[in-house]
């Protein structure tokens, strides 16, 4: 994962810029849960708030608040509803280690319990970020591409980009359905350390990223 992770570094020195507001995930405040105060920032620095108010909102309340807090970052502010009350409540109630063994199974919305659980140890994992991932390793010409799992989308843009992937990623390296997200979490945090940053800023900017480096790699289709 050595090259992914120089790729990663330059991908950020490249692409992440202090002075703007790159994050365009906005954060409605009239749902907001009772106890988090969020300042009138950037929706980068109000997102990475939430993330840490959060966790420590969460870490410090009963099993029943946990299960709220938890729903509302998947239903809420991650918009995701297509969850039965059962599978949610698998998220609501288990520990990291049970999330994670469900492997790509629900990975967009076990992530984000995670994030509360420990917004330092974990991070989103969704199809955006996988996008960027398999993107930046075709746009670096990487040596040893290691195929990320491929998520569905409700972007028509990232799904067009994920039915060409699979044409081009037949060759690819696969990762193990029960390894994939912790490799992603090792990848995250050796990078965070080069550049004396946060997991959670780098998983924001592959998010963030994501189309462009689709309309990056349009000459290859």
């Amino acid at each position: 994962m050595e090259e992914i992770k120089n790729i990663l570094i330059d991908f950020f020195t490249n692409y992440h810029d202090s002075e703007s507001d790159w994050y365009h995930w906005k954060i409605k405040d009239n749902l907001v849960p009772s106890g988090i105060e969020l300042p009138n920032d950037s929706r980068v620095n109000r997102n990475l708030l939430l993330k840490e108010q959060l966790h420590s909102k969460w870490s410090q309340s009963d099993i029943k608040t946990k299960g709220e807090l938890i729903e509302y970052y998947i239903v809420k502010w991650g918009g995701i509803k297509g969850n039965n009350q059962e599978t949610l409540t698998f998220y609501k109630t288990k520990s990291a280690e049970e999330l994670i063994n469900l492997g790509v199974k629900g990975v967009s919305s076990w992530s984000k319990a995670l994030v509360l659980h420990d917004c330092n140890k974990y991070a989103i994992f969704d199809s955006r970020v996988s996008c960027s991932l398999n993107y930046l390793q075709i746009i670096n010409e990487s040596n040893y591409k290691v195929l990320f799992p491929i998520l569905p989308s409700r972007n028509n843009k990232i799904s067009s980009a994920n039915q060409n992937l699979k044409q081009i990623s037949k060759n690819w390296n696969k990762l193990e359905n029960d390894k994939f997200y912790e490799l992603y979490l090792s990848l995250l945090k050796e990078t965070a350390k080069e550049l004396n940053s946060n997991i959670s800023i780098i998983e924001m900017l592959l998010f963030a990223k994501a189309t462009e480096l689709i309309d990056k790699v349009q000459k290859y289709f």
